[in-house]
């Protein structure tokens, strides 16, 4: 009996690894190399919010550190915040309790730049606010406590900031965003949730927006929810929306182009959408391999480079934004010298420098498309008029066209992506 085994590789490429010259090979931090690096005074103990900026205050003039990054993240049943100082100078802040320097299960964390650190502790009903001065971090207030009058919580869950350090406050149990500026004034509440969770923010004066978009995006139990930054209700996706038949969603990030990133703890993996919540794609599954995950949770984009940092249930995972795709086909697959020319069609996951080339049976190059263009994700198309490098109908014969996608940031430089598929001239 003749056994045929098909092995299907798992590689998506929406994200990729840092190359080994950028972190010596290290690209997921688990309980196991923590303590084999740091030994046994860092542990990974049910993490879940994560925040990474570069901070002003340690910006060399003139050095190549412009991506190296300081990463907070809620260590939430150890009641603390894990941070990195340097690669690997790991540090943590807090203890279980209700007073200054402690805390009760934090789950959500945002940092700015400027050094300014907040913090959703959940279990003390407050958020807190502390500074990062390079060296180590500092205690500067609590703001509320439970209940349900402005600026008091009920389980605050999650915590973003824009590029003003102002905050924006998921509080859970209340249904509702409170929207607190950086004097510690409540601005403005979104309220009529349904137990709003993770949450993210573009404002148009960040530094490294695309096309100044201005927006806000909220988890709730019910889907995705977008507003603007004033608080109009501009749109929402639900799981059912693009296939899903039960899901939870964690927590979400934006990245330089305004793309909406959404961890899914029940599917174990990344649904990504565009700024107008029209889904993209997913990336990840359920696994403990390279590129899955057992429950994700956290998730943070540094938009200059496209660096994402994704917190699973015992590890920290560190990715680059890279593209994938697949191309649909030609149409038509077949074209004659009498009406020649095909559309080849083409799906990307990112926005992407596009290359295209055509090579005959033989394997020599017979058309190459030599203006690259960038196109943005979903389908594309690329019209191939059936002629050669010098503007004559190419023979018959069987055709490859290849098609390299390259990222605009982040991977470019280290990472593309390479499709290939087939026409006939007859």
């Amino acid at each position: 009996m003749l056994i045929i085994l098909l092995i299907v590789t798992f590689d998506p490429t929406t994200l990729v690894y840092p190359p080994f010259g950028h972190t010596m090979g290290y690209h997921s931090a688990t309980q196991f190399e923590a303590r084999l690096l740091l030994g046994p005074r860092i542990s990974f103990d049910s993490p879940f919010g994560i925040s990474a900026v570069k901070l002003k205050c340690k910006d060399k003039p003139g050095e190549d550190d412009d991506d190296e990054l300081t990463a907070y993240c809620c260590n939430t049943r150890s009641h603390q915040i894990v941070y990195n100082k340097s690669l690997f100078n790991i540090r943590t802040y807090g203890n279980f309790g209700r007073g200054e320097g402690e805390f009760w299960s934090p789950t959500g964390v945002a940092a700015s730049p400027d050094g300014w650190v907040w913090v959703t502790d959940l279990g003390n009903h407050r958020v807190v606010k502390l500074f990062n001065t390079g060296d180590t971090i500092i205690w500067i207030q609590s703001i509320g406590k439970f209940g349900c009058d402005e600026l008091e919580f009920d389980s605050p869950y999650d915590i973003a900031c824009d590029s003003k350090n102002t905050i924006y406050v998921t509080d859970e149990a209340n249904n509702r965003i409170q929207i607190i500026d950086s004097t510690g004034t409540l601005v403005m509440i979104i309220d009529g949730l349904n137990r709003p969770r993770g949450i993210t923010v573009i404002d148009r004066s960040d530094l490294w927006n695309y096309r100044e978009n201005d927006f806000i995006v909220v988890l709730c139990e019910d889907g995705i929810r977008k507003y603007s930054i004033d608080g109009i209700f501009q749109g929402s996706i639900k799981g059912e929306d693009f296939g899903l038949e039960s899901y939870m969603f964690g927590f979400c990030s934006i990245d330089y182009y305004g793309q909406i990133w959404v961890t899914d703890r029940i599917n174990c993996c990344i649904h990504k959408f565009n700024k107008d919540l029209k889904y993209i794609t997913t990336f990840g599954r359920k696994g403990s391999g390279d590129k899955e995950f057992m429950d994700p949770r956290g998730i943070t984009i540094w938009k200059r480079f496209g660096q994402v940092f994704v917190v699973d249930a015992t590890a920290i995972d560190y990715y680059w934004i890279g593209v994938d795709g697949y191309i649909k086909g030609c149409f038509p697959p077949v074209f004659t010298g009498q009406k020649p020319g095909t559309d080849i069609v083409f799906f990307i996951t990112e926005p992407s420098i596009v290359e295209s080339k055509i090579y005959d049976y033989k394997n020599n190059l017979t058309r190459e498309f030599l203006d690259n263009y960038k196109e943005s994700p979903f389908e594309n198309y690329l019209i191939w008029d059936g002629r050669d490098n010098i503007g004559d109908l190419v023979m018959p014969g069987e055709y490859r066209i290849e098609l390299i996608f390259t990222p605009t940031y982040s991977s470019r430089g280290k990472f593309h992506k390479v499709l290939n598929t087939r026409v006939i001239v007859e």
